[in-house]
């Protein structure tokens, strides 16, 4: 099988992975003598991974190098808070872990390509990114006071739909030397592009730049297919018409159902996510 079918078949299992790898490695029954030291370190290791098997949503660039020593320190004192919260005390792991994930993206480091297919602002073409970090390390959703859960599945659920609407509010500064019109000839200088919103397989929606054409042919948002060696863009019947926004991003609701594996979202959540998406419209009121 090639090597980028193999990796496509991975990627599709990004978030399932996560919590598959979550549950097996801090399952007390697998490892008895695990300690907080141990659990931040796995915690800090498996958001690692799953957020590099993901891209950006406008220039498909991935995470180099995350805060991960940082966001595993935060863990260590989530899980410590946690255990001297009182019985009765309202206290969400889930919520505290959301510092050490904001640390994560504190500055993180992405990857120089691919180079943006779309020009930075006031260019016509980018010839190469010197520089790309993520500058805004976005706003986690805060769970509102809940029922202690009774099953570790229950808040490793919980963590994947907060992480999930969170990474669509993290974003940074691509610093690129890009084409400038000129006559006779374009003048290379630096430029700057910024984005928003980190995505995780299996599906990446992509703004269609060509969108709106002039005859309605061109859908506005398109998604990534990788066909063995070669990279397509194929229109995406499920995010035309209704389920995109005027500007033509994917609504948060439909990339969660995209990228977020069954089982996840039971009822209870579901009727929080609108207030988590409230919260990330509102920058971050709730989450201070």
């Amino acid at each position: 099988m090639p090597l980028v079918t193999l990796l496509i078949k991975f990627h599709k299992m990004s978030w399932s992975l996560f919590k598959r790898n979550i549950l097996r490695k801090t399952n007390p029954n697998n490892n008895p003598s695990l300690n907080i030291n141990q659990l931040a370190t796995i915690w800090a290791d498996e958001y690692d991974a799953v957020v590099k098997r993901g891209r950006d949503l406008l220039n498909l660039e991935s995470v180099q190098k995350g805060n991960k020593d940082l966001a595993k320190v935060f863990f260590q004192l989530a899980l410590l808070k946690g255990l001297a919260t009182p019985p009765g005390v309202n206290f969400s792991l889930v919520n505290e872990f959301g510092n050490g994930v904001k640390a994560y993206w504190m500055g993180a480091q992405m990857n120089p390509f691919p180079i943006p297919l779309i020009p930075a602002p006031g260019t016509i073409q980018n010839i190469v990114v010197n520089s790309n970090i993520a500058s805004n390390p976005g706003t986690w959703p805060m769970y509102p006071p809940l029922k202690p859960a009774k099953k570790q599945v229950i808040m490793v659920n919980m963590f994947i739909l907060a992480a999930t609407v969170h990474l669509f509010s993290v974003g940074g500064i691509i610093q690129t030397t890009s084409l400038y019109p000129s006559a006779p000839s374009p003048i290379p200088s630096p430029a700057v592009i910024p984005w928003t919103a980190y995505l995780i397989p299996p599906n990446i929606p992509i703004p269609n730049i060509n969108f709106p054409s002039s005859d309605g042919s061109e859908p506005p948002v398109l998604e990534q297919v990788v066909d063995d060696s070669v990279t397509t863009l194929t229109p995406t019947p499920q995010y035309v018409d209704n389920d995109v926004d005027i500007l033509g991003t994917p609504i948060l609701k439909d990339v969660i159902e995209e990228t977020i594996p069954d089982g996840v979202i039971d009822e209870e959540m579901e009727n929080i996510l609108p207030d988590f998406i409230s919260q990330l419209e509102m920058g971050g009121t709730k989450c201070e």
